[in-house]
């Protein structure tokens, strides 16, 4: 008969040994990158996939590179379209840190996560049109407040839980399985979600059929949205974070395809869309960059507007795509480049985008919202006249179901 001193060595060996075992392969595997160690496989970098755990992987990037020079904030349209290995980086350390479903709290609390543990010189954050006005705070809808960018929770229990839970061990499993299938993750050990959007969702006028569709029910007009000052101060805090620390912050206005707010209606009395959202981030860049410190003053730049790239035609054939956008929202790359190019004062390689963007101000600001609802008027009644026809033929028979 085994005695309850055997039952209790045998039970606790037998704990004892799980442990050892999963934080061996924890820390070997290491699959969200957190938990570093001299023994990690370097053979696996390419199959650690993070979609599960976004914001944890995407500290775990930060977490496995000793030194970051650049990185990049903001939401999906960052992760999927601003490339942290193109050739002007040369030796400089760049990481993307777009999440998606990312808006503007987490880029803040990503960007301070960063500061405090490594030493950049420039990041480059993105602010999604319409987030300043929308009083939604994307921190509860994802992993953020599990992941070490939280300044809440149990930071021991959550670093304990990266070398000895079941679920690291599970996720530690997966990475293997996708090792020995060489399907590699979709997001690069830099943080770009490197799948193409539109290839994912299948064709790519059909997704943006159903994206359009989405607007059938929204009918708030765009003269209504007033900006959440809580959002603003957020903003504001990294903007003097960075100047404090000498760290360089360009900020950017996403663009986005035209057809996406376009509403024939329009055509007689143009609107500017966030016409609020750019007084007030000019306001707030403004404000800091009249600290009294000689570190680099923050940058906006805005690229919201009717370029001829953000107005491309849509492709209708169901096995075409547009060149220059993944879908309605989300730029390709090759526009990224062009964008990071214009901020950073590099030589354009894209033809089209020479003239991409505009660096603004309190100077320019009067001019720049001139200029877009000319350019609105000029969409809706010349190359955007039928594509528009089109939307809203969709969102009529969405209404009429």
């Amino acid at each position: 008969m085994i005695s309850p001193t055997h039952h209790a060595r045998f039970l606790l060996g037998s704990i004892g040994a799980f442990l050892l075992a999963a934080f061996l392969l924890n820390t070997w595997v290491n699959p969200l990158r957190v938990t570093p160690a001299p023994w990690s496989a370097s053979s696996l970098d390419d199959y650690r996939d993070i979609s599960a755990q976004i914001r944890t992987g995407k500290a775990g990037i930060i977490r496995s590179h000793d030194r970051v020079d650049i990185a990049f904030l903001g939401s999906s349209r960052v992760e999927n379209g601003l490339n942290p290995e193109q050739e002007p980086w040369e030796s400089r350390e760049v990481l993307n840190l777009g999440c998606s479903g990312g808006y503007i709290f987490e880029s803040v609390g990503i960007g301070r996560y960063l500061l405090e543990h490594r030493s950049p010189s420039i990041l480059i954050c993105g602010i999604d049109p319409g987030d300043l006005t929308r009083s939604m705070d994307s921190r509860d809808k994802s992993d953020y407040y599990a992941s070490p960018f939280s300044p809440t929770g149990d930071p021991v229990d959550r670093e304990m839980r990266y070398l000895f839970g079941v679920s690291t061990v599970e996720q530690s499993v997966d990475t293997l399985v996708r090792a020995t299938k060489a399907d590699p993750s979709p997001y690069t050990p830099k943080g770009l979600r490197s799948v193409d959007v539109g290839e994912e969702r299948g064709s790519q006028v059909r997704f943006i059929r159903s994206q359009l569709v989405g607007e059938a029910y929204g009918n708030e007009s765009p003269r209504d949205w007033k900006i959440r000052p809580e959002k603003i101060a957020a903003l504001r805090s990294l903007m003097v974070q960075c100047r404090t620390e000498g760290v360089r912050l360009v900020l950017f206005i996403h663009p986005q395809h035209a057809l996406l707010t376009a509403r024939a209606h329009h055509s007689d009395d143009p609107v500017v869309f966030f016409r609020p959202e750019r007084a007030a981030v000019i306001d707030a860049v403004e404000a800091v960059n009249a600290l009294d410190m000689s570190n680099p003053e923050v940058e906006l730049w805005d690229f919201f507007d009717f370029h001829p790239i953000n107005c491309e035609r849509i492709v209708h054939d169901t096995n075409g795509r547009m060149r220059f956008w993944d879908d309605l929202g989300h730029f390709s790359v090759e526009v990224g480049d062009a964008m990071l190019a214009r901020m950073l004062g590099w030589q354009v390689e894209l033809e089209e985008a020479s003239d991409y963007g505009i660096r603004l101000g309190s100077s320019n600001l009067e001019a720049r919202l001139s200029q877009l609802e000319s350019d609105y008027s000029d969409y809706l009644n010349g190359p955007g006249t039928e594509d528009v026809a089109w939307k809203e033929g969709l969102i009529t028979k969405a209404r009429q179901r």
